[in-house]
């Protein structure tokens, strides 16, 4: 019987342990950075599978040009994210420059989430929006 109990106590922890992290996987805490055509960038020290995510307000109608550069060669990857939590763009590719372009259908905003891997990087998003 304590053989059993033992058992469901570790199998309890370990779907807990399992829900908080897929939890905080999920839900990144991002900071609101007002207007995309007003953001002057932000640059983060990252950690080895760090990642931090802004939210910016963009027009309907104007192209929108995100980016991200490190100092080191680190596989950072960037995702944008409109009110509904789709994904509207994303540049998954190697190392750590990522561009992604989209267009607003209208107005609103927009969550940008980083993620690096690969070691500790000084990491810059920019945003350009065209006028």
């Amino acid at each position: 019987m304590a053989w059993k109990n033992w058992q469901v106590g570790a199998l309890a922890a370990l779907f807990a342990l399992a829900m908080l992290y897929s939890v905080r996987a999920e839900e990144v805490k991002a900071t609101d950075e007002g207007k995309g055509a007003e953001f002057k960038g932000k640059t983060v020290e990252m950690k080895d599978k760090g990642e931090f995510a802004i939210i910016l307000a963009f027009s309907a109608g104007k192209e929108v040009i995100a980016t991200t550069k490190g100092d080191k060669e680190t596989d950072v990857h960037l995702f944008v994210y409109d009110e509904n939590k789709k994904v509207v763009g994303k540049d998954t590719s190697p190392g750590p420059k990522c561009k992604v372009k989209f267009t607003p259908a209208k107005d609103g905003k927009f969550k940008l989430l980083v993620r690096n891997s690969g070691g500790a990087n000084k990491v810059t998003l920019e945003v350009e929006v065209a006028k």
